[in-house]
């Protein structure tokens, strides 16, 4: 209960990011799956509590909406019973919906494009969202041109969204994989606190991945790596050509390719013995018979 109970002292690690931060986040979206001001991806998942019970204890059903960020941090989480919402209901009833409508959020920079317009900023959705100037769905056919293609532009756009969005399954994914009492039963732990906790744990892990990667090395050692690797190639390439040199001048390669062409010709001289005796042995059952045939016995 200590664990669970520690979630609001670690609150800070499942906020909606600043300006600052957020700029990082629509860069990277913007190089890695060519989504310029683009701030997140939303996703709406059920988290059933009890998953491996036997039936004995009833399950816990919790829809959880989150915001997931290129490096699959949640950003944004928001809750509610599965029994009584849907993805839609929960996305109304999230404050990330009222603060996106009123104007509070998502408010940054602007992208401006070549004909004048303007990009504001905005996530992306799967289908079963509603298509919103912050909300960002893909392109669907209708019913009736179901057999139709995609213009092109649209077509690039599904395919980019697409590929952004596999970002939230990783997430949950890993979610899932570390913090195992999301689908064990939940006995006197409250659904909600530990959901949350386990989300703030998952931002903790990839926050002081970051640190780690991040702290790196000065740039003296790294020259110094670079240049004793050089060295150490160099070095190769200098003792293989040596020995390679050394075995042709000894002589070591002229008595290996001698033994060689010895044991090749003691080879050919077996089989041309071989081959001898064979055919003196033909020679001579073809005599024998020959002899029958001129004096058969009576």
């Amino acid at each position: 209960h200590r664990f669970v109970g520690a979630w609001a002292r670690a609150f800070h690690h499942i906020s909606w990011p600043g300006s600052a931060k957020l700029e990082k986040i629509k860069s990277k979206f913007d190089k890695i799956h060519g989504l310029p001001n683009c701030c997140g991806v939303v996703h709406t998942a059920q988290i059933t509590f009890g998953s491996e019970n036997s039936g004995h204890e009833e399950n816990v059903g919790m829809l959880m909406q989150v915001v997931v960020d290129p490096d699959f941090r949640f950003s944004f989480i928001w809750l509610g019973p599965s029994g009584s919402m849907n993805q839609l209901s929960v996305l109304y009833d999230s404050s990330l919906f009222k603060s996106c409508q009123e104007g509070t959020a998502l408010n940054g920079s602007k992208l401006n494009l070549s004909d004048g317009s303007e990009i504001g900023e905005y996530i992306i959705g799967d289908a079963g969202y509603p298509l919103l100037p912050w909300l960002l769905t893909p392109y669907h056919l209708q019913e009736k041109d179901l057999s139709a293609d995609f213009p092109p532009y649209q077509a690039e756009f599904n395919r980019r969204h697409s590929s952004a969005s596999t970002i939230t399954l990783a997430a949950l994914t890993r979610l899932k994989d570390t913090w195992k009492i999301l689908d064990r039963a939940v006995g006197s732990c409250p659904p909600f606190e530990t959901i949350y906790a386990c989300c703030v744990l998952h931002n903790i892990v990839i926050d002081k991945e970051e640190e780690e990667d991040g702290a790196g090395m000065p740039i003296n050692q790294e020259n110094y790596i670079k240049q004793v690797r050089r060295v150490a190639d160099e070095d190769a390439i200098r003792v293989r050509d040596s020995l390679s040199q050394h075995l042709i001048e000894s002589g070591e390669f002229t008595q290996r390719l001698q033994r060689r062409n010895k044991k090749q010709q003691q080879l050919y001289l077996v089989q041309e013995m071989e081959t001898r005796n064979r055919k003196q042995t033909d020679n001579r059952t073809l005599i024998e018979e020959r002899r029958k045939c001129m004096f058969p016995l009576h």
